[in-house]
């Protein structure tokens, strides 16, 4: 009885668990395992599950964000952004904050350059924070150098 819908699914969506699959491999090459979602999507496609418009929504969504072209977009705004997350981060010890304040925005930053390098996404919150704190930054800086 169940196996008509494995079936059914296989018919249906034969391209993307292909797809599905490749993506789960690569993960699993680059990382040592593939991200909880899209095993899920897999094995609900795989075990005859029924898929939603939502369901297939998101599945068609991880394998865009996943072809070459999207990765090969990403890679680059990473290589874009990592380096500028690192300049600003770098800038903190000239500040004249308080050690305890220096030491939770590096690791805000640091942070940010680990999601930024894992997922090679961040949020427009996180790049806004971001772009709020450089600025601090470099307004401490300044001010600063016009005391000394």
């Amino acid at each position: 009885m169940m196996s008509k819908w494995v079936e059914k699914n296989e018919k249906e969506f034969g391209v993307q668990i292909i797809e599905l699959q490749k993506i789960i491999e690569r993960q699993v090459l680059a990382t040592g395992n593939s991200d909880q979602f899209t095993s899920d999507m897999l094995v609900a496609i795989k075990t005859g599950r029924k898929i939603t418009p939502k369901m297939e929504a998101a599945i068609d969504r991880i394998i865009k964000v996943n072809s070459p072209d999207e990765l090969f977009k990403r890679e680059e705004w990473v290589n874009r952004v990592v380096p500028k997350l690192m300049m600003a981060g770098g800038q903190i010890s000239a500040t004249d904050w308080t050690d305890g304040y220096k030491a939770e925005t590096h690791r805000f930053f640091n942070s940010l350059i680990e999601q930024a390098k894992s997922r090679k996404t961040l949020s427009k919150k996180q790049m806004d924070t971001a772009s709020r704190i450089y600025a601090r930054i470099k307004k401490n800086i300044e001010k600063n150098e016009k005391k000394a």
